[in-house]
């Protein structure tokens, strides 16, 4: 099992926010995101890791009260059979699966609150960087092959 991000909500997000800005500056971690305002926000190095979101208005309807933990799915596929499994064992839907581009635009994830009230999130990332990098590798070396095969050709 691999936990892709983690969070809390704060009853006083912004004490919260600047407590955790600098704290966590102190091991390399900065804020990466701001959602929607005061929302919330992700922490990390690279990408966001840990979640602080704004409890606000308290009322259950408005902000669920538990933790929120982020599973890395290998595929869209594990993340659909989750949401699925999830809601058939008595958790309510938080977010049916499918991109979410307010975060960026191959996340791809499915919400659930688990019987205890925690926001259960399945998540895929398809990292766009390598999928670009590797169409680059693969190009160059086609083009590489390419020419070689035609200096092969014309002098032999």
């Amino acid at each position: 099992m691999s936990i892709n991000h983690f969070g809390f909500n704060s009853n006083d997000y912004h004490k919260t926010v600047s407590f955790y800005e600098a704290v966590l500056a102190t091991l390399g971690n900065k804020k990466i995101i701001t959602i929607e305002g005061d929302k919330a926000v992700g922490f990390g190095q690279r990408f966001p890791t840990f979640w602080i979101g704004n409890r606000g208005d308290s009322s259950e309807e408005k902000c669920h009260v538990g933790i929120h933990i982020g599973f890395a799915a290998k595929t869209r596929r594990q993340v659909d059979d989750f949401y699925q499994t999830a809601l058939k064992h008595g958790a309510k839907d938080n977010g049916p699966p499918g991109f979410r581009p307010l975060y960026h635009r191959f996340y791809y994830a499915a919400f659930v609150i688990d019987p205890h009230g925690n926001n259960i999130e399945a998540v895929n990332h398809f990292d766009w960087r390598a999928y670009v990098g590797c169409r680059t590798i693969i190009l160059t070396v086609s083009v590489l092959c390419i020419g070689i095969g035609l200096l092969i050709k014309k002098f032999f």
